[in-house]
């Protein structure tokens, strides 16, 4: 009898509860369905939000493939012909190609920036800067990508050693000497340390300081023998003892 009374106070406890959830529900109508629009409407502001930056990438990416291209471009002497045009694709010197691939990068780099293309974009538009021998302009732009990338993104290490080639070409071998130290000191740094030294070695017979690049071309012949650069840095040593 007990068990029957104790199921008919649950039957009881379960209608009147819903029965108030009704009753809440009739109240609140206007309310509820608010909500619900509102909801409603962030999830579909969000979806089009995700659909918008996924067209965006794609067609950054897009772009940024055509400037790539740019760089193994055919190298062909104008035509002397009167009347006769450069061939489609082609450039009459290597200093038109850079440039034109300077111009095309910058172009992604200023419409897509927001997206990982556009980031490298800037990248590519500083190497290219660097190789036309401007090289404060590059500096500046190696500059502004070591700002704007993340933390694990691999333009970040990339930027401040082009960053670095950027200060050595423009005479400021000192801070160049620096950064590629900091560089060839980190461990877990995307770039390789055997290049990074190499580069800090080069960069110290520029600057004068051969004890300095005697001992970055130790490094790489004792910690990474098995290196392309390990034949390199011993010819270098032997050429300074």
């Amino acid at each position: 009898m007990k068990a029957k009374e104790r199921h008919h106070l649950k039957q009881n406890e379960f209608a009147v509860t819903t029965a108030r959830v009704l009753d809440t529900l009739s109240q609140h109508q206007r309310r509820v369905r608010t909500i619900l629009l509102a909801v409603l409407a962030v999830v579909a502001v969000s979806a089009a939000v995700v659909y918008w930056r996924g067209r965006e990438a794609d067609r950054a990416g897009e772009q940024l493939g055509i400037a790539l291209a740019m760089l193994d471009a055919t190298i062909a002497p104008a035509p002397t012909i009167p009347g006769a045009k450069q061939a489609p694709g082609t450039f009459p010197t290597e200093r038109a190609r850079a440039e034109a691939a300077l111009a095309a990068f910058q172009r992604v780099a200023t419409e897509f920036s927001s997206t990982e293309a556009g980031l490298a974009a800037r990248y590519h538009a500083a190497g290219e800067l660097l190789s036309l021998g401007r090289a404060s302009e590059a500096a500046q732009a190696f500059q502004e990508v070591v700002a704007e990338a993340g933390a694990s993104s691999i333009y970040k290490p990339m930027a401040r050693m082009g960053l670095a080639e950027a200060k050595a070409a423009a005479g400021q071998h000192d801070e160049a000497i620096k950064a590629l130290t900091d560089l060839s000191a980190e461990r877990d740094s995307a770039l390789p340390v055997d290049g990074v030294l190499m580069q800090l070695a080069r960069v110290c017979l520029k600057a004068g300081k051969p004890d300095d690049a005697r001992a970055a071309f130790r490094r790489v012949v004792d910690e990474f023998p098995e290196s392309v650069f390990a034949a390199d840095a011993q010819q270098q040593l032997t050429g300074l003892n």
